[in-house]
């Protein structure tokens, strides 16, 4: 049981996904940068004159390239027989026939946690992805409710989105953002990051009196703040296919 995938193919190789070649006009040169969120190496080139030295850069430096991309976790697709991060823990993709309503099963003494999703073969990922997605705003939902309602503040808007620089985001006015993949992680790090972006409605900064509010609302801030900094890329490799 774990979170495996098929060995993606070598960076040099001409067609690979994992590279990802960009013109950027502010650039000063070509460079090389590690988008973990998105899993790819992008290299950066002042103009499109200049890319196919971006392209021999690349070739040049495919040793370097290849240590930083296989140190990403490995992808978990969303196929028949995989198995994917759900709440913390690997859940077993179980796809019958039929076009039944998706549901998640807790594991059992004798049997692992399962992510039971009807759906034909080519429509297993929209399906995994639009169940994760939905469970993702219940969770969020009632736990942005709970803790706006300790302080007292009111959420005007929660939305749940496919971010790639933050697990949540307060705007004025009380407009909350979070990632759906926080569903993939566990429950007190997805109750961390709802208290997080409620204590902003009160304190719009990260001072001391935040750290103080939000004190108040979670006793898991240390040990969650720890969590998504070690395992944070692993919640970006749920869904991804190399």
């Amino acid at each position: 049981m774990g979170f495996f995938s098929k060995s993606p193919a070598r960076p040099d190789t001409p067609a690979d996904p994992r590279i990802e070649f960009k013109v950027q006009p502010r650039a000063r040169r070509i460079s090389l940068k590690m988008d973990n969120a998105r899993r790819r190496m992008i290299v950066n080139a002042p103009s499109e004159r200049q890319m196919p030295a971006a392209r021999r850069f690349a070739r040049d430096k495919a040793d370097w390239i290849a240590v930083h991309l296989e140190a990403l976790p490995p992808a978990q697709p969303f196929e028949k027989g995989g198995y994917v991060m759900y709440q913390g823990a690997p859940a077993l993709i179980v796809s019958p026939p039929g076009r039944g309503r998706p549901r998640f099963e807790p594991a059992t003494e004798h049997s692992p946690a399962k992510l039971i999703v009807p759906a034909p073969p080519d429509a297993l990922d929209g399906r995994v992805r639009r169940f994760l997605i939905k469970q993702a705003r219940e969770a969020v939902t009632q736990c942005t409710q709970y803790h706006a309602e300790q302080l007292g503040v009111t959420v005007s808007k929660i939305t749940v989105r496919d971010t790639s620089s933050r697990w949540g985001s307060c705007a004025p006015g009380g407009v909350i953002s979070y990632s759906w993949r926080l569903i993939c992680a566990p429950p007190f790090v997805l109750d961390y990051v709802c208290a997080h972006e409620v204590a902003h409605i009160i304190e719009a900064n990260h001072s001391r009196a935040f750290w103080d509010l939000l004190d108040t609302l979670v006793d898991t801030v240390k040990p969650a703040k720890k969590w998504l900094n070690t395992n944070g890329a692993k919640l970006h490799a749920v869904g991804a296919n190399f």
